[in-house]
């Protein structure tokens, strides 16, 4: 298999995964600055599928407390943004925006 194609087949690989590109460097044993690189320039994200937001509401278990408990985003690209759920709704939605 040439390299390029190996390279790709990580990139569709991990963002199947769910994992941040670190974690699954980690997992595979691979220099995550270069799956990086490959996921820029291989394999670009479909530009053409819509942002989608969904509503959701944060309940806490009883075992966690509010001050700790917090919200993960994920985004498809490995990025991930973790938040507490104190943050306001309203900067939520400006940071949703800036980001799209």
């Amino acid at each position: 298999m040439k390299i390029h194609t190996q390279w790709q087949r990580h990139v569709e690989v991990w963002r199947e995964s769910g994992l941040s590109q670190a974690d699954y460097c980690r997992q595979q044993g691979l220099n995550s600055k270069t799956l990086s690189a490959w996921a820029r320039r291989a394999l670009p994200l479909d530009e053409e599928a819509p942002l989608e937001v969904i509503a959701l509401q944060v309940t806490p278990s009883a075992s966690t407390a509010i001050a700790d408990a917090n919200v993960i985003l994920r985004l498809a690209h490995g990025a991930q943004l973790e938040l507490s759920t104190a943050v306001p709704p309203r900067w939520l939605a400006e940071l949703l925006r800036c980001l799209a």
